[in-house]
């Protein structure tokens, strides 16, 4: 299954049909208000299909560290974004500062914990003064279904974190840390956590 995932069609069709790229779709519709004008940062971009369902307008700036999904995604999306395959760094952050909002669907349950709050400060750099950053990943609770949690362990990622575990390395670079635990979202059963991370306390 890892191995399948690695070819960015095949990797879309199987989000696709668990629906967790529905899942996808649906809590950045529902935790996010995006307008044309604004600049997106997509860490974690993959082949880019979240394109298809984001404003028309926005500065849309895509990182993937995988050159397979970068390829596709640049043939397919390369008229509606730009696409870099390189790590997020520090360098990166100055280079494209002044971002609305930056999303890491799917990303942080794939970086261990000290190597994830320096990209989280990189993030922070980024991000205008009222800016915000939206993550979305797997998550282990008590009392979820079995076949979340098979499909939580048997995931490419090696990081998945609970509500607290999440909570702790978002917390590290942002004041405001707002998490919500969902498991109405994909068709197979499965629970994700979505994060709204502000660099300021709302007043």
């Amino acid at each position: 299954m890892k191995a399948i995932l690695n070819h960015p069609t095949l990797y879309q069709v199987y989000q696709n049909a668990g629906g967790f790229f529905g899942a996808r779709v649906k809590a950045v519709t529902d935790y996010l208000t995006l307008r044309p004008g604004m600049r997106v940062i997509d860490i974690g971009c993959g082949p880019g299909y979240i394109l298809r369902h984001l404003p028309p307008g926005i500065d849309y700036i895509g990182f993937d560290i995988d050159q397979a999904y970068i390829e596709h995604a640049r043939r397919a999306f390369g008229h509606l974004g730009q696409f870099y395959r390189r790590y997020f760094d520090a360098n990166a952050a100055r280079e494209f500062a002044g971002a609305d909002v930056v999303m890491m669907n799917g990303v942080l349950h794939h970086i261990a914990d000290e190597e994830l709050r320096e990209t989280l400060t990189n993030v922070r750099d980024a991000l205008k003064s009222d800016g915000i950053l939206f993550t979305l990943d797997g998550c282990y609770r008590e009392g979820q279904s079995r076949i979340a949690k098979w499909l939580l362990d048997n995931d490419r990622g090696e990081f998945v974190r609970n509500r607290d575990g999440y909570d702790q390395v978002l917390s590290g670079a942002f004041e405001n840390v707002d998490l919500v635990i969902r498991d109405d979202y994909s068709r197979v059963p499965y629970t994700f956590i979505i994060g709204i991370s502000r660099k300021q306390l709302r007043s």
